[in-house]
C-alpha cells in the first residue's frame, strides 16, 4: 500500500511548511502534502488542544478517505534516516520522530514528547479517529497519540528517533523546551 506522507500546519505556517516540504523533497525524495489546520488563539484553539482537533476534524478524515497509510509530520520535521526502513508490512503504528519518552515507562510518565513523526496504517488512522472524537475533554497530541496507542489493539512499535525539529518560532512550546531537539540526537 502507497504512504502518503502528511505535514500538518496552519495557515499563517505556510512558507515554513512548505520548506519542510522541500527539504524532505530534497533529502528523502519525499513527496509530502501539507493540510491547514487551526491556529492557536487562546479561545477555542489553545495551545495543548489545537493539534489534536485539528488532527481530528481535518487531517485524518481526509487521509483515511483517500485510503492509504500514512506519515503524520508535524512541519518542523527533518529525518536523519528514511523512515520507510523502519516500516514493516504488519505495522499498524510506528512512532518514529519525538523528544523523548515511552509507552512502556510506568505511569503517568508512560507517554511519548514530541510527535514529529508517526506512521499509522488506514486502520489505525480509523481507531484514532474515533478514539479522538469520544474523548470529551481534548488534549495535547502527543498525550492523545499516546493514551490511544497504550489502550487500543493495535500493533505500535517505538523505534530509534530519527528526526528532529527545524529551528523555528512555536506557537505550542517555549523556545527553551524545543530547542534542545533542533539537532539530532
Amino acid at each position: 500500500m502507497p504512504i502518503d506522507y502528511v505535514i500538518m500546519s496552519y495557515n499563517d505556517n505556510k512558507e515554513f511548511a512548505e520548506g519542510t516540504a522541500k527539504i524532505l523533497k530534497e533529502q528523502w525524495n519525499i513527496d509530502a502534502s501539507i493540510v491547514y489546520g487551526y491556529k492557536v488563539d487562546n479561545d477555542q484553539y489553545k495551545k495543548n488542544t489545537v493539534l489534536m482537533k485539528g488532527v481530528q476534524d481535518i487531517l485524518l478524515p481526509m487521509t483515511i478517505e483517500k485510503g492509504n497509510d500514512i506519515v503524520y509530520l508535524e512541519d518542523d520535521c527533518i529525518f536523519t534516516e528514511h523512515p520507510e526502513k523502519y516500516i514493516g508490512l504488519y505495522d499498524d503504528v510506528v512512532w518514529l520522530g519525538y523528544r523523548k519518552g515511552k509507552l512502556t515507562n510506568k505511569a503517568p510518565h508512560n507517554v511519548i514528547t514530541g510527535s514529529q513523526a508517526i506512521f499509522m496504517n488506514n486502520h489505525s488512522q480509523k481507531i484514532v479517529l474515533e478514539h479522538f472524537k469520544n474523548r470529551k475533554r481534548k488534549i495535547h497530541i502527543d498525550s492523545a497519540f499516546s493514551e490511544v496507542f497504550r489502550q487500543k489493539n493495535l500493533s505500535f512499535r517505538q523505534v530509534k528517533n530519527i528526526a528532529y525539529e527545524r529551528e523555528h518560532n512555536s506557537l505550542i512550546s517555549k523556545k527553551e523546551d524545543w530547542i534542545k531537539y533542533t539537532k539530532p540526537h
